[in-house]
């Protein structure tokens, strides 16, 4: 008498164990029991502070930044449009009206007199929350309290 392969036992072990797998579930697919999903629900968009109008440090998220020196704002623009798309009314402004701002843009950018576009917002969690949202750049995230046309 000739002893079975072992591949043929392998296989006929394996297809054993599916099927009664299968039996022990009980029930068809149309039986089961229903699975319910939790689905995440996305965080909604900060909303953005004027920075001009507070008096507490606040953060802005900067999403572009040129050479102020070259006089070419246009390059600004698409960013300026995308955030406006978003809900957010920016313009080219100062980092030197944010305490800290313009030195750590000048040296992350290498420009020594920087314009940027930034969005401020009054907490570091709304700025990171619309920092994981936006699909555009980021440049830097700059914490300070507002310094143009403030009197000492």
């Amino acid at each position: 008498m000739r002893q079975p392969r072992r591949s043929i036992v392998a296989a006929l072990t394996l297809s054993a164990a599916l099927l009664s797998t299968a039996a022990c579930t009980g029930g068809s697919d149309d039986e089961a029991a229903p699975q319910t999903e939790v689905a995440a629900a996305a965080p909604a968009w900060p909303t953005a502070i004027d920075a001009a109008t507070t008096t507490e440090p606040f953060f802005v998220v900067w999403t572009e930044v040129v050479e102020t020196g070259e006089g070419d704002t246009t390059s600004l623009q698409p960013t300026i449009d995308s955030l406006a798309a978003l809900g957010y009314q920016t313009l080219p402004w100062d980092p030197s009206c944010q305490t800290g701002a313009e030195e750590l843009l000048a040296g992350l950018t290498g420009f020594a007199d920087p314009l940027g576009v930034g969005v401020a917002f009054e907490t570091a969690q709304d700025a990171g929350t619309f920092d994981t949202l936006y699909d555009g750049n980021t440049i830097s995230l700059t914490q300070g309290t507002y310094t143009c046309g403030t009197t000492s």
